[in-house]
């Protein structure tokens, strides 16, 4: 009799485990924060590049601007100080590098500064190169100071930028951070940028397109590290805040990778994700 009832508990223990590993089988994954955090600082930081590239810094180191941006030149770096120089922008012996080089620009937004994707910002791009922006091979850096979008989000960070050639650069963001004060986001990356649209204007932002391939890793608002890589070229319009198309492939720690996507072209922010088969709906923001 003991034996029976020993059997019988054994065969309902077994029931019990092969239910709830079904269950687990079927269960949705729905990590959904590393696929948002991720797409809320790569669509800011790989905006930064369309805007340098506008302003073209060129022998004499200052274009266009609005009525609410303001360049200054802070001058050649040395010594751990900015110390503006009547030469600091002058290539009198036409090699292509400053005479008095490095030299760090600064382009500063103030209030009442919308950009050409409809977003505000506020803050300033420090950007520091030793030739002029179209020079190949010649990294270009670019430091966020006190650098505001939308007038909640402050992003932090070094971008490092690299023409390879006409239409392409190299674009690395060294520790990245989103805040908005209740959460914080890191992000690193390195990414090529090729221009798709607007080249025949290189001195209008507004127009440009750029396509975008490469890998970023960061930690999410919950304290969740995730890894990235493009498998589908994603297209950023300098007109859209968002980005617009193409995939990648997303791995949070502790769950299985996903594939995002983008959409088809639309400037709106719905997005989706695909795991275990199951497709989910989100927003970039």
């Amino acid at each position: 009799m003991k034996k029976s009832n020993i059997i019988a508990s054994l065969l309902i223990v077994a029931s019990i485990i092969t239910l709830n590993s079904c269950k687990k089988k079927t269960e949705v994954d729905n990590e959904s924060q590393s696929v948002v955090d991720n797409a809320v600082c790569e669509q800011q930081f790989m905006s930064i590049q369309p805007v340098v590239s506008e302003k073209g810094i060129t022998q004499s180191g200052i274009k266009r601007t609005t009525g609410f941006e303001t360049w200054t030149i802070l001058g050649a770096l040395g010594n751990g100080t900015i110390t503006p120089s009547a030469n600091d922008t002058i290539d009198s012996n036409a090699d292509g590098i400053y005479d008095n080089g490095p030299v760090t620009f600064q382009l500063t937004y103030t209030t009442g500064f919308v950009g050409n994707d409809g977003i505000p910002r506020t803050g300033s791009l420090n950007i520091t190169t030793a030739k002029r922006w179209s020079a190949f091979n010649n990294t270009i850096t670019i430091d966020l100071v006190n650098f505001v979008v939308n007038g909640s989000v402050t992003y932090s960070g070094q971008v490092k930028i690299t023409r390879t050639s006409a239409l392409s650069v190299t674009c690395e963001v060294l520790n990245g951070h989103c805040s908005n004060g209740s959460w914080n986001i890191d992000y690193t990356g390195t990414k090529t940028l090729t221009q798709i649209g607007g080249q025949n204007t290189p001195n209008i932002e507004a127009d440009d397109i750029y396509s975008i391939t490469g890998n970023s890793s960061g930690v999410n608002r919950e304290g969740r590290a995730f890894t990235t890589s493009i498998t589908n070229a994603l297209v950023k319009k300098s007109s859209c805040k968002f980005i617009t198309s193409g995939s990648l492939d997303l791995t949070p720690e502790g769950f299985k990778t996903r594939t995002v996507d983008f959409g088809s072209g639309e400037c709106d922010d719905d997005a989706t994700y695909t795991v275990n088969g199951q497709t989910i709906s989100f927003k970039l923001k």
